[in-house]
């Protein structure tokens, strides 16, 4: 039986995956691996090797990134899902910390026709619930093009982000939706602060700024705000960061969520003093995060238990 197969027609690319097809978008990674009788757990070193170009010690991992592998491929839980799910996440999160912290929503939709744009505020945000980079922001006096947009999102929402690129399987039962929320924005910019979390012990906090320029800078600090000197996913800042007035706070709110947890990843927002929940990442970049230096890998991987 043909676990993978792809094909291209009329300029659609789909995907079979265990018997279901999925659209894939035009502008995701064009990489895909096939397959032919082989499992995802196969699937997942193949994959692994093409990305981080080392051998995938599923079976006994200890670097973070293997670790993560294998939560992809072992910790797949119900409760994953529901928080995966952008917007279910919310009345969990308004249950565990409270609703102050969470955006507003404008409205949940099955299509992108749906949405009534005349009862939108001027600037806001479009989005799918189920998967990462399948969002539209809508600022600055600039609207949606009726018809890319359109299309563009109907293919988000045909689109299983378990399979998309990554095997991050609690994502496979989300079922999609639309959504409009508020656009937060401080001076044009927005400041992500990613906790990292073990055991419900948020030990370091990636800061991130730049998403909306052409530079994302991230730093990684410990949770007494103190430089550790290694980031993924982007350059280092070359100026200080001040810790935030309300950090304590912060981290407070990564306790509570990330309590029933080995791993995840909090994201929250910080706005003018005002924090905001962003997301619960259980698998970051897939678990395919290139550390600098190479050894903090394992410094995480040491403190990931299995």
């Amino acid at each position: 039986m043909k676990i993978f197969e792809r094909k291209r027609e009329y300029n659609k690319e789909t995907m079979t995956i265990l018997g279901h097809e999925f659209i894939l978008c035009p502008d995701l990674e064009k990489k895909y691996i096939k397959y032919s009788g082989q499992d995802i757990k196969r699937g997942i070193q193949h994959q692994y090797f093409w990305k981080m170009h080392r051998f995938l010690n599923i079976d006994n991992p200890k670097l973070f990134t293997e670790k993560i592998q294998w939560l992809k491929l072992y910790d797949c839980t119900p409760v994953k899902t529901r928080l995966a799910d952008k917007l279910l996440v919310r009345d969990w999160v308004a249950d565990k910390i409270g609703a102050q912290y969470l955006k507003k929503l404008y409205g949940v939709y099955n299509s992108f026709e749906e949405i009534n744009f005349s009862k939108l505020p001027p600037e806001y945000v479009i989005k799918a619930n189920h998967g990462c980079n399948m969002n539209l922001l809508v600022i600055e006096g600039s609207k949606p093009d009726m018809k890319k947009d359109a299309a563009r999102f109907d293919r988000f929402l045909h689109t299983n982000h378990a399979f998309k690129s990554r095997f991050e399987l609690h994502y496979k039962d989300i079922q999609p939706k639309l959504f409009t929320e508020e656009f937060i924005k401080n001076t044009n910019e927005i400041f992500e602060y990613l906790f990292f979390c073990f055991n419900g012990e948020p030990e370091f906090v990636l800061f991130a700024s730049g998403k909306r320029s052409p530079q994302i800078c991230c730093t990684m600090f410990d949770k007494n705000w103190n430089n550790c000197h290694f980031n993924y996913g982007g350059n280092r800042h070359t100026e200080e960061i001040p810790k935030p007035e309300n950090f304590d706070k912060m981290l407070e709110i990564a306790r509570t969520l990330s309590r029933d947890f080995k791993f995840v990843r909090v994201d929250l927002h910080n706005v003018d003093g005002k924090i905001y929940f962003g997301e619960m990442t259980f698998t970051p970049a897939g678990g395919f995060m290139k550390f600098n230096p190479r050894k903090y890998d394992r410094i995480l991987g040491d403190m990931l238990e299995i």
